[in-house]
Protein backbone atom coordinates (compact mmCIF):
# COMPACT_ATOMS: atom_id res chain seq x y z
CA UNK A 1 0.00 0.00 0.00
CA UNK A 2 1.45 3.41 -1.16
CA UNK A 3 2.19 5.66 2.06
CA UNK A 4 -0.13 8.67 1.97
CA UNK A 5 1.80 11.97 1.26
CA UNK A 6 1.26 15.08 3.31
CA UNK A 7 -0.19 18.24 1.78
CA UNK A 8 0.20 21.43 2.83
CA UNK A 9 -2.22 24.56 1.66
CA UNK A 10 -1.25 28.59 2.20
CA UNK A 11 -3.88 29.93 4.24
CA UNK A 12 -4.60 33.85 3.70
CA UNK A 13 -6.47 34.82 6.62
CA UNK A 14 -9.31 32.04 7.57
CA UNK A 15 -9.46 31.39 2.91
CA UNK A 16 -7.22 29.26 1.00
CA UNK A 17 -5.97 31.01 -1.72
CA UNK A 18 -4.18 29.52 -4.84
CA UNK A 19 -2.40 33.19 -4.69
CA UNK A 20 -0.84 33.41 -1.54
CA UNK A 21 2.58 33.52 -0.75
CA UNK A 22 3.30 34.24 2.72
CA UNK A 23 7.37 32.35 2.78
CA UNK A 24 8.24 34.58 -0.52
CA UNK A 25 10.63 36.72 -0.34
CA UNK A 26 10.01 39.96 -0.96
CA UNK A 27 11.78 40.36 -3.97
CA UNK A 28 10.67 37.43 -5.06
CA UNK A 29 7.13 38.42 -4.24
CA UNK A 30 7.63 41.49 -5.82
CA UNK A 31 8.50 39.84 -9.14
CA UNK A 32 5.51 38.26 -9.81
CA UNK A 33 3.94 41.49 -10.91
CA UNK A 34 4.25 42.70 -14.77
CA UNK A 35 6.76 45.53 -15.61
CA UNK A 36 5.56 49.15 -14.79
CA UNK A 37 5.30 50.70 -18.05
CA UNK A 38 4.79 54.66 -18.34
CA UNK A 39 4.78 55.72 -15.01
CA UNK A 40 1.40 54.43 -13.78
CA UNK A 41 0.67 53.34 -10.05
CA UNK A 42 1.72 49.69 -9.95
CA UNK A 43 -1.20 48.29 -8.24
CA UNK A 44 -0.24 45.15 -8.62
CA UNK A 45 2.96 45.34 -6.91
CA UNK A 46 1.04 47.49 -4.09
CA UNK A 47 -1.38 44.57 -4.06
CA UNK A 48 1.63 41.89 -3.78
CA UNK A 49 3.22 43.92 -1.18
CA UNK A 50 0.36 44.78 0.89
CA UNK A 51 -1.46 41.23 1.32
CA UNK A 52 1.54 38.75 -0.17
CA UNK A 53 -1.44 36.91 -2.18
CA UNK A 54 -1.41 37.82 -6.05
CA UNK A 55 -4.84 39.66 -7.01
CA UNK A 56 -7.75 38.54 -8.30
CA UNK A 57 -9.27 40.94 -11.06
CA UNK A 58 -12.43 42.36 -12.06
CA UNK A 59 -12.47 44.75 -14.97
CA UNK A 60 -15.95 46.71 -15.10
CA UNK A 61 -16.80 47.94 -18.30
CA UNK A 62 -19.90 49.68 -19.80
CA UNK A 63 -22.86 48.68 -22.05
CA UNK A 64 -21.46 51.04 -25.06
CA UNK A 65 -18.35 52.99 -26.01
CA UNK A 66 -20.35 56.74 -25.41
CA UNK A 67 -21.03 55.81 -21.94
CA UNK A 68 -18.29 56.56 -19.51
CA UNK A 69 -17.90 55.92 -15.10
CA UNK A 70 -18.34 59.18 -13.00
CA UNK A 71 -15.32 58.75 -10.88
CA UNK A 72 -16.68 61.23 -8.03
CA UNK A 73 -20.01 60.03 -7.68
CA UNK A 74 -18.33 55.92 -7.57
CA UNK A 75 -15.83 58.20 -4.77
CA UNK A 76 -18.96 59.41 -2.89
CA UNK A 77 -20.59 55.98 -2.99
CA UNK A 78 -17.09 54.51 -1.22
CA UNK A 79 -17.48 57.42 1.67
CA UNK A 80 -20.94 57.01 2.28
CA UNK A 81 -21.81 53.19 2.43
CA UNK A 82 -17.98 51.72 3.18
CA UNK A 83 -16.50 54.93 4.74
CA UNK A 84 -13.59 54.85 2.39
CA UNK A 85 -11.27 57.62 3.35
CA UNK A 86 -10.18 58.63 -0.13
CA UNK A 87 -7.82 61.11 1.54
CA UNK A 88 -5.22 58.38 1.52
CA UNK A 89 -5.54 57.32 -1.78
CA UNK A 90 -2.38 57.13 -4.68
CA UNK A 91 -3.76 59.51 -6.87
CA UNK A 92 -1.85 61.09 -10.02
CA UNK A 93 -3.45 64.76 -10.88
CA UNK A 94 -2.78 66.75 -13.59
CA UNK A 95 -3.81 70.53 -14.47
CA UNK A 96 -6.59 71.09 -16.81
CA UNK A 97 -6.28 74.39 -19.47
CA UNK A 98 -9.92 75.23 -19.81
CA UNK A 99 -11.17 74.95 -16.45
CA UNK A 100 -7.87 75.91 -14.48
CA UNK A 101 -8.30 73.17 -12.13
CA UNK A 102 -6.10 69.92 -11.32
CA UNK A 103 -7.77 66.92 -11.68
CA UNK A 104 -7.32 63.12 -10.59
CA UNK A 105 -5.98 61.37 -13.97
CA UNK A 106 -5.13 58.14 -12.13
CA UNK A 107 -6.42 57.06 -9.07
CA UNK A 108 -6.00 53.73 -6.51
CA UNK A 109 -8.29 53.17 -3.35
CA UNK A 110 -7.25 50.56 -1.04
CA UNK A 111 -10.67 49.78 0.82
CA UNK A 112 -8.36 48.15 3.64
CA UNK A 113 -9.99 44.41 3.45
CA UNK A 114 -8.45 42.90 0.61
CA UNK A 115 -10.18 45.21 -2.36
CA UNK A 116 -8.08 48.12 -4.14
CA UNK A 117 -10.05 49.75 -7.01
CA UNK A 118 -8.16 51.31 -9.76
CA UNK A 119 -8.98 54.31 -12.19
CA UNK A 120 -6.71 55.04 -14.27
CA UNK A 121 -6.83 57.33 -17.44
CA UNK A 122 -9.24 59.94 -16.17
CA UNK A 123 -10.54 62.97 -18.04
CA UNK A 124 -12.64 65.24 -17.65
CA UNK A 125 -15.40 66.14 -20.10
CA UNK A 126 -18.23 69.01 -21.11
CA UNK A 127 -19.57 67.57 -24.03
CA UNK A 128 -22.07 64.97 -22.12
CA UNK A 129 -25.71 64.24 -21.42
CA UNK A 130 -26.50 63.32 -18.32
CA UNK A 131 -30.08 61.49 -17.55
CA UNK A 132 -28.51 59.84 -13.76
CA UNK A 133 -28.66 64.16 -12.89
CA UNK A 134 -25.17 63.30 -11.40
CA UNK A 135 -23.58 66.32 -9.82
CA UNK A 136 -20.43 67.79 -12.16
CA UNK A 137 -17.39 68.21 -10.79
CA UNK A 138 -16.20 71.54 -12.02
CA UNK A 139 -18.58 74.56 -13.31
CA UNK A 140 -19.93 74.64 -17.10
CA UNK A 141 -20.83 71.04 -16.45
CA UNK A 142 -17.57 69.14 -16.36
CA UNK A 143 -17.11 65.54 -15.20
CA UNK A 144 -14.35 63.19 -13.85
CA UNK A 145 -14.67 60.00 -16.36
CA UNK A 146 -13.21 57.24 -17.48
CA UNK A 147 -14.04 53.87 -19.74
CA UNK A 148 -13.25 51.60 -17.09
CA UNK A 149 -12.56 50.51 -13.29
CA UNK A 150 -10.32 47.62 -12.75
CA UNK A 151 -10.99 45.72 -9.13
CA UNK A 152 -8.07 43.88 -7.30
CA UNK A 153 -9.20 41.68 -4.59
CA UNK A 154 -8.76 38.60 -2.39
CA UNK A 155 -10.87 35.59 -3.77
CA UNK A 156 -13.12 35.36 -0.57
CA UNK A 157 -14.36 38.65 -1.55
CA UNK A 158 -16.11 37.78 -4.82
CA UNK A 159 -19.81 38.33 -4.10
CA UNK A 160 -18.81 41.90 -2.58
CA UNK A 161 -16.56 42.70 -5.58
CA UNK A 162 -19.55 41.68 -8.07
CA UNK A 163 -21.79 43.87 -6.12
CA UNK A 164 -19.54 46.55 -6.28
CA UNK A 165 -19.24 46.07 -10.20
CA UNK A 166 -23.26 46.44 -10.58
CA UNK A 167 -23.73 49.18 -8.05
CA UNK A 168 -21.00 51.02 -10.21
CA UNK A 169 -23.03 50.37 -13.52
CA UNK A 170 -25.72 53.11 -12.22
CA UNK A 171 -22.81 55.96 -11.90
CA UNK A 172 -22.31 56.79 -15.71
CA UNK A 173 -22.09 59.82 -17.83
CA UNK A 174 -23.19 59.32 -22.20
CA UNK A 175 -20.78 61.31 -23.79
CA UNK A 176 -22.15 63.29 -26.41
CA UNK A 177 -21.43 62.25 -29.92
CA UNK A 178 -21.61 64.40 -33.24
CA UNK A 179 -22.45 63.07 -36.35
CA UNK A 180 -23.76 64.61 -39.86
CA UNK A 181 -26.70 65.07 -40.87
CA UNK A 182 -27.23 65.88 -45.04
CA UNK A 183 -29.75 68.46 -46.20
CA UNK A 184 -31.04 68.13 -49.79
CA UNK A 185 -30.47 71.90 -51.15
CA UNK A 186 -30.84 73.76 -54.08
CA UNK A 187 -29.89 76.36 -56.14
CA UNK A 188 -29.23 77.49 -59.90
CA UNK A 189 -27.25 74.82 -60.53
CA UNK A 190 -29.44 72.23 -59.13
CA UNK A 191 -29.60 69.97 -56.29
CA UNK A 192 -27.21 69.19 -53.77
CA UNK A 193 -26.55 68.39 -50.34
CA UNK A 194 -24.76 70.08 -47.06
CA UNK A 195 -22.84 68.56 -44.14
CA UNK A 196 -24.64 69.93 -41.32
CA UNK A 197 -22.71 68.78 -37.89
CA UNK A 198 -25.18 67.74 -34.83
CA UNK A 199 -24.92 66.52 -31.56
CA UNK A 200 -26.19 62.85 -31.54
CA UNK A 201 -29.12 63.24 -29.49
CA UNK A 202 -29.82 60.37 -26.57
CA UNK A 203 -33.26 59.23 -27.01
CA UNK A 204 -34.05 56.54 -24.15
CA UNK A 205 -38.23 56.02 -24.84
CA UNK A 206 -38.42 56.36 -28.37
CA UNK A 207 -42.37 56.02 -28.03
CA UNK A 208 -42.30 58.65 -25.39
CA UNK A 209 -40.79 61.17 -28.09
CA UNK A 210 -42.41 60.51 -31.29
CA UNK A 211 -45.40 57.87 -30.68
CA UNK A 212 -45.98 54.32 -30.00
CA UNK A 213 -46.98 53.73 -33.79
CA UNK A 214 -43.55 55.29 -35.03
CA UNK A 215 -41.28 52.33 -33.01
CA UNK A 216 -41.89 50.05 -35.80
CA UNK A 217 -41.64 52.38 -38.42
CA UNK A 218 -38.02 53.23 -36.99
CA UNK A 219 -37.27 49.34 -36.76
CA UNK A 220 -38.27 48.87 -40.53
CA UNK A 221 -36.05 52.10 -41.37
CA UNK A 222 -32.71 50.52 -39.48
CA UNK A 223 -33.28 47.00 -41.15
CA UNK A 224 -33.53 48.49 -44.17
CA UNK A 225 -30.69 51.24 -43.75
CA UNK A 226 -28.84 48.06 -42.94
CA UNK A 227 -29.27 45.90 -45.62
CA UNK A 228 -26.17 44.98 -47.95
CA UNK A 229 -26.17 47.95 -50.92
CA UNK A 230 -28.89 49.18 -49.50
CA UNK A 231 -30.33 52.53 -51.54
CA UNK A 232 -32.84 54.51 -51.56
CA UNK A 233 -34.03 57.96 -49.54
CA UNK A 234 -36.34 57.57 -46.46
CA UNK A 235 -38.81 60.13 -46.25
CA UNK A 236 -41.13 61.25 -42.82
CA UNK A 237 -43.74 62.85 -43.21
CA UNK A 238 -46.30 65.07 -41.05
CA UNK A 239 -47.04 67.92 -39.53
CA UNK A 240 -45.27 70.92 -37.84
CA UNK A 241 -44.09 69.49 -34.30
CA UNK A 242 -43.85 66.02 -35.24
CA UNK A 243 -40.36 65.69 -34.92
CA UNK A 244 -39.53 64.71 -38.67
Amino acid sequence: MRDKTNTTVEQNGNSLSAGACPNLTDEALLSLAQPNHFNQIPTTRLFLAKYRTYPSTLLCETDADDISFHVTTILNYLHGELNHDSSKDCVERKYHRRTKQKYDQSRLSDLGNGIMIAFMDSCLESEVQNPNKLKADHGDDYFLILPEIKIYYLPEHESSVQDLSSQFSKMTIFSSKSCTLQMVCRNDCGYYLRGIKIKKPLITDLALHYGQSFVSTHDKILKHLNEKESKGIVLLHGIPGSGK
